[in-house]
């Protein structure tokens, strides 16, 4: 006998809120959906996770169909297995799935299982957007020069013949030698141009080192760089020397590695704080984005002094969910709120970068 058989593979991106995070509902769910779709159900079994996420399963005569949420994401994945091609039945309970889940932006592979597959390429890293917009950028990687599983995050660092070397967290990517300038220059800019103090200077996230660098040509007193993950600052310090040169070890640099939410607890009185961490940290915390973020920007506005002033990395100019979480929190914290565009050439389109100076009572 040949083995064969058909895996969907589908992503559900920016869902509804109101079954991620229910077993129960999830399983009821999968089970009108396998009925309505004329598939024969075995057996159907779940699991709630704590403090979130679900997981449910159900064997059916054909194969097998699997379900798994993070609600702090508002994102499913899906996995349908057949023992024979794609049917109706399969796309119908795929549809039915999406009319439930209601996620804004889909994605679906399909693969031929049965004879060996190749799961990864070798010499490509890809990474996709974030901004829902469905497209994907493939770097090409004439030499892999690191890669670690953090206990945060997967690091990557390739060499491109393009961009040169390319930094990437959770297949993201962060940062490459042929424009590092520009990215730095977008957070450091607005800082300059108003002629704030750059007596004391704190970068939140930034362990590549690219804007600790760019940000000492300008002849601070102090710059505090705070980042969770040490181990993008050894691989950077090794590998993208480009990039950040000695500015780690430069005397007016501290290094605290540390969680910025921690950090921030206690007031530290800064002219300038950079915002160089993700947009997007529901892999890096329990918390839904938005109470993350609304929490983050209350202890830096606390954090800067009273002529001080906060810039920040936001997103990709089509990621307009976050562009609108973001008009929406920012002026609960911060007054003089700009934003500007810059074309950053590794990225493959516009970046957004907002700069505010934080309110006084």
């Amino acid at each position: 006998m040949k083995p064969v058989g058909t895996q969907l593979i589908a992503e559900f991106i920016h869902c509804g809120k109101k079954y991620l995070n229910n077993k129960d509902a999830l399983q009821q769910i999968l089970k009108q959906g396998i009925e309505e779709c004329g598939m024969n159900l075995v057996n159907i079994n779940g699991k709630q996770f704590n403090p979130v996420g679900a997981t449910v399963i159900a064997i059916i005569s054909e194969s097998h169909i699997a379900i798994h949420t993070y609600p702090e994401a508002r994102h499913a994945s899906i996995d349908i297995f057949t023992c024979a091609t794609v049917s109706s039945s399969v796309n119908r309970l795929l549809q039915f799935l999406k009319g439930k889940l209601r996620p804004k932006t889909v994605r679906v592979i399909e693969l031929l299982r049965g004879n060996p597959i190749e799961i990864t390429e070798q010499d490509w890293v890809t990474s996709f957007s974030g901004a829902g917009c469905g497209f994907e950028v493939r770097y090409h990687a004439v030499r892999k020069l690191f890669s670690k599983r953090s206990r945060y995050q997967q690091i990557d660092i390739i060499e491109n013949e393009n961009f040169g070397r390319v930094l990437f967290l959770d297949k993201d990517v962060q940062i490459a030698e042929i424009d590092s300038h520009i990215y730095s220059w977008n957070m450091i800019a607005p800082i300059l141009e108003a002629g704030k103090s750059l007596n004391k200077v704190a970068i939140l996230g930034g362990g590549d080192g690219g804007i600790l660098y760019d940000i000492l040509k300008y002849n601070p007193k102090r710059v505090v760089l705070i980042d969770i993950d040490e181990e993008v600052i050894k691989a950077s310090k090794r590998y993208l020397k480009r990039i950040c040169n000695n500015a780690f070890n430069d005397p007016r640099a501290k290094i605290v590695i540390a969680d910025v939410n921690k950090y921030l607890e206690k007031r530290h009185g800064f002219d300038a704080i950079i915002y160089d961490l993700t947009m997007h940290p529901e892999a890096l915390t329990n918390m839904g984005r938005t109470e993350f973020l609304n929490g983050l920007f209350s202890k830096v506005s606390k954090n800067l002094n009273k002529d001080g002033m906060i810039t920040l990395q936001c997103c990709s100019e089509f990621d307009t969910a976050t562009q609108k979480l973001l008009n929406r929190l920012l002026p609960r914290y911060f007054t003089n709120i700009t934003f500007r565009k810059a074309f950053i050439p590794s990225f493959c389109e516009n970046w957004i970068f907002a700069s505010a100076e934080p309110k006084r009572t």
